[in-house]
């Protein structure tokens, strides 16, 4: 009796298949670097970080809040003074933030032409077929992730505690001037400085 054996390429072929897919989902989920990528895990560990000090800062502010509006309850209502400056403050955070771009399909299409392109290239019979269709959904999936990275902005929120005991964010597509602490008054919901 004959032993029917797989011929190498089909097993070459279905290797290929394997890795280019566990290459894309790795690519997908941030487990494989990407050449692309603007920032390095030290910027992204700094920038969790100084979320992580914001997020304590907040709950900080808010527990201040409560106390000061318990404290104000058991008050009897202040005389009245001089006006203060409503929306005059300072400067408590200023965070960057990264906006992920959106996908016009440009990036899937030609990704996925390419992928079959390259999938096509492996394998006869139906091992082609199958990697064919395994580049173009491979490709169309890491086309469509790098128009979304190269579309990705870059924003800046400026925190402001007013005077007052409320707070205000503003957003800028450019690096402000604005830095933690500076002394700032807001004009027609535009910040200016405040001397």
């Amino acid at each position: 009796m004959e032993n029917k054996r797989t011929h190498p390429l089909i097993i070459t072929a279905a290797v290929a298949i394997i890795l280019a897919s566990a290459i894309a989902i790795a690519s997908m989920t941030g487990m494989l670097p990407s050449s692309e990528a603007n920032m390095s895990d030290q910027e992204i560990a700094q920038m969790e970080e100084e979320a992580r000090i914001a997020d304590e800062a907040k709950a900080k502010e808010e527990a201040a809040e409560k106390r000061a509006a318990t404290k104000a309850a058991a008050k009897p209502a202040p005389v009245q003074t001089a006006a203060t400056c409503s929306t005059c403050g300072r400067v408590v955070e200023v965070r960057q933030t990264t906006i992920q771009g959106e996908g016009s399909g440009i990036g899937a299409v030609a990704g996925g032409v390419v992928g079959g392109l390259l999938g096509n290239q492996i394998g006869g019979g139906s091992g082609n077929k199958v990697a064919t269709a395994a580049g173009v959904v491979g490709g169309a999936v890491l086309g469509n992730k790098i128009e979304k990275d190269r579309k990705s902005s870059t924003q800046y929120d400026v925190v402001v505690q007013y005077d007052n005991g409320g707070s205000d964010v503003f957003s800028f597509s450019n690096a402000p001037s604005w830095q933690s602490g500076d002394r700032v008054k807001v004009v027609n919901g535009q910040i200016t400085s405040s001397l």
